[in-house]
């Protein structure tokens, strides 16, 4: 990476934390946390990362959730597949686990061609949707909408799994 797109990051992810440092208790400082983190591995500092996206999930809750998954894929972008699948079973059985962090963690194994997985962390999308949602987001009424989109992600992958669409 050039070193002033290097530095750019490292500007930016400074100032991210110097943001969620100054949020009020129960704003979106662990959001920026979170992008702050990302900026770090851009900028190619990734222990920086890694320590940020640690203190985010100390944290708890649902974006604790959303850190593991942005850790998850740190660490499929490093090659440490013994890390990440420990991190997959610590977020399969976070109590806090919604369908934003189960989507993310389905494309990320999408990303790196764990298709298998990747569709079972799209079904654990489908368990947080009410039936109607559902019907709402396989309609062929022509509107598009993030869940239209999500569904067909979905059947793309059950395709270049063999599987027939469901």
């Amino acid at each position: 990476m050039p070193r002033a797109a290097a530095i750019q990051h490292a500007e930016e992810a400074t100032a991210l934390e110097a943001e969620a440092a100054g949020a009020t208790p129960g704003s979106s400082a662990s959001g920026l946390l979170i992008e702050a983190a990302n900026q770090w591995w851009l900028a190619g500092e990734h222990q920086k990362c890694h320590t940020i996206l640690a203190s985010v999930i100390d944290l708890g809750g649902e974006t604790a959730c959303f850190a593991r998954a942005e850790l998850l894929g740190v660490l499929l972008a490093e090659g440490d597949r013994d890390e990440a699948e420990a991190e997959l079973a610590r977020l399969a059985g976070d109590p806090e686990l919604t369908e934003g962090p189960c989507q993310l963690v389905g494309e990320l194994l999408v990303d790196h061609g764990a298709l298998t997985a990747a569709l079972e962390w799209y079904d654990r999308v489908l368990g947080f949707w009410t039936d109607e949602r559902r019907a709402a987001a396989t309609a062929t009424d022509g509107r598009r909408s993030s869940d239209r989109i999500f569904c067909q992600q979905r059947q793309r992958v059950r395709k270049r799994l063999g599987l027939p669409a469901d």
